[in-house]
């Protein structure tokens, strides 16, 4: 499938783009200054052609400076049980002397609505959750849509879990008892379907889930939803946006409400998935689904830690480098993270 859009010039406003007079009030004024400066006068996303968004570079700006790690590597991961070719992986090592049982690790998935993306977005928040909770980290550089519409991502996402606890446990030294995983957005997504998939299974077994605005129910819009009516005109994703990525992975409308692309409807025992913590926007359309499935664990008894960010839209996370919140998020994940794989320890 062709990546080319047909824009028509003229269908569409044109930046600038100022503040919708329905989020000028409510958002937080760190993030309203470094919009006006610096993301304003930017083209949207969804009123481009793909290949325009995935050639400029920067996913989101405004992320602070990766944190020092050992090494950073590449792998080439070979499929077990899907179709398609190999999946790329970056591995990062913290410093430090291996723990005698090897190194607990984290299986991260970047965000970018299933469409924009590679392998270096959000190396920042995987470098800091290496360094900070002495963790090798693993992100993944699964397929785009909608050259590779659902389930492509979900597949490869768990190609990448299978390979951490075999050949990759080998190659990282890993100690997969210690086993966490955690996205942003889309990857957020994608981080809880594999807790729900190994749930399911019966294995592997997952002691923490990092969920940074999940995207967890692909039913929701402006009409059956508080916070995506509220939101719908807030900056970085607006309703209209999350729609155009909605489209793009999920192209049959039939597939929304399927478990793996709605972790929020899954019909499993919700009592067997591990501790959560989520961050979530105040000014998101994702809000309250993040919420939902938080309050989902805690009704079925696993432990959720909920933080909403007040004043802020999709991407903060992000953004560690200009926002106050975009840290405090990194630190909440580094926190939870170096506290379930080393429970004892004390910083």
């Amino acid at each position: 499938m062709s990546v080319e859009q047909r824009i028509i010039p003229g269908d569409h406003p044109e930046p600038p783009y100022p503040l919708h007079p329905s989020v000028v009030d409510r958002i937080d004024p760190q993030y309203a200054s470094f919009y006006d400066k610096h993301i304003m006068r930017q083209q949207q996303v969804h009123l481009q052609p793909i290949e325009a968004s995935r050639a400029s570079g920067t996913l989101i700006p405004g992320a602070g400076p990766l944190a020092s790690v050992a090494k950073a590597h590449d792998y080439l991961v070979p499929r077990q049980e899907t179709s398609g070719p190999d999946i790329k992986v970056r591995a990062f090592t913290p410093h430090g002397p291996k723990p005698e049982e090897g190194w607990p690790v984290c299986v991260y998935f970047h965000g970018g609505g299933w469409v924009l993306g590679t392998i270096d977005t959000e190396n920042v928040i995987a470098s800091n959750l290496c360094a900070r909770a002495k963790c090798v980290v693993v992100a993944v550089d699964y397929r785009l849509a909608p050259e590779n519409p659902f389930p492509a991502a979900v597949d490869d996402s768990w190609e990448s879990v299978l390979w951490v606890l075999g050949q990759g446990k080998e190659i990282l030294q890993l100690d997969t008892t210690k086993l966490a995983t955690g996205g942003s957005s889309a990857g957020g997504n994608l981080a809880a379907i594999m807790c729900q998939r190994a749930a399911a299974l019966g294995g592997p077994k997952f002691s923490l889930q990092l969920l940074s605005v999940p995207v967890t129910d692909n039913t929701a819009d402006t009409t059956n939803n508080t916070s995506w009516k509220e939101n719908e005109h807030t900056p970085a994703l607006p309703a209209p946006k999350m729609m155009w990525y909605r489209t793009h992975y999920l192209p049959n409308k039939s597939d929304w409400s399927h478990p793996e692309a709605s972790p929020l409807l899954w019909k499993g025992d919700w009592s067997k998935l591990p501790h959560a913590v989520i961050v979530i926007g105040e000014l998101d359309v994702l809000r309250d689904e993040g919420r939902q499935f938080g309050e989902k664990l805690r009704n079925s008894g696993v432990k959720a830690d909920i933080h909403v960010m007040k004043g802020q839209p999709h991407p903060f996370i992000a953004m560690d480098g200009v926002l106050d919140a975009g840290r405090e998020a990194i630190t909440h994940f580094c926190d939870a993270l170096r506290e379930a794989m080393y429970p004892t320890s004390r910083s």
